[in-house]
């Protein structure tokens, strides 16, 4: 059988194969670089989450205390926590939340304090629909990908479909979602062709689609080349006769 023909067979599979991925690739590029990546990353969805302590500390427990109230500490902060200083320590088991006038504890924060931090910091009009702790690996959304659970998760009823996720520990803003993110994240999932954890760009499949996409362009450029070397053989075939 000769090369030309086997060549032609398996430029049409390759060409049927590469060709539907790389239609993926160019859909899925074309959304990711229409949309603006901090409207993506949902950066209009907040507010005040970079706030000023107030100035008027001179009431608040002092850091010696916190520190032989939490031995374990690695580090000590304080912080603006729904517009009042606040302690977090961050320990080996996790970040604990104090506050900085009585020096109680708030965390794990419950579902009242996880929604009073959502709506503090949502910038949309819309009302918060729902509050759920999440706390089951079985049942954690991709979306929050290898985020580690507990978290509060905080939907509100606006057209993106806005959701916020807050540790109960820190009781600081994780992450947030929205329609569009959740979009870029399914055609980033066929643009990097990891359909399981839609992370790793380094996967095996992306390897053989990449190889065998350079086989397909390799081969057609033999085979344009050897149509013109045969066109140009008849040719001079037919001249001489």
């Amino acid at each position: 059988m000769r090369l030309s023909f086997l060549t032609r067979k398996w430029h049409r599979w390759f060409a049927l194969f590469v060709g539907i991925q790389a239609l993926f690739w160019m859909i899925s590029g074309v959304y990711m670089v229409t949309i603006n990546l901090d409207y993506i990353h949902g950066d209009h969805l907040v507010k005040r989450m970079d706030e000023p302590l107030d100035a008027e500390l001179d009431e608040i427990v002092p850091f010696d205390e916190l520190v032989r109230r939490v031995p374990s500490a690695t580090s000590l902060d304080l912080v603006s926590w729904l517009g009042l200083p606040h302690y977090r320590a961050n320990t080996p088991e996790g970040t604990r939340l104090f506050d900085a006038k009585t020096g109680d504890e708030l965390s794990p924060i419950d579902a009242v304090q996880a929604q009073a931090v959502a709506e503090y910091h949502y910038a949309l009009p819309g009302k918060v629909e729902k509050v759920a702790l999440l706390e089951d690996e079985g049942e954690k959304p991709t979306e929050i990908q290898a985020r580690p659970l507990p978290l509060w998760q905080v939907t509100f009823d606006d057209p993106v479909g806005t959701t916020f996720y807050i540790s109960p520990g820190s009781g600081q803003l994780v992450t947030k979602r929205h329609e569009f993110w959740r979009i870029f994240d399914f055609v980033w999932m066929f643009h990097i062709m990891d359909y399981e954890e839609r992370a790793d760009m380094n996967n095996n499949l992306l390897r053989v689609v990449a190889l065998l996409g350079t086989i397909l362009s390799l081969s057609g450029f033999w085979l344009l080349f050897y149509s013109f070397r045969k066109k140009k053989k008849n040719k001079v075939s037919g001249e001489t006769a």
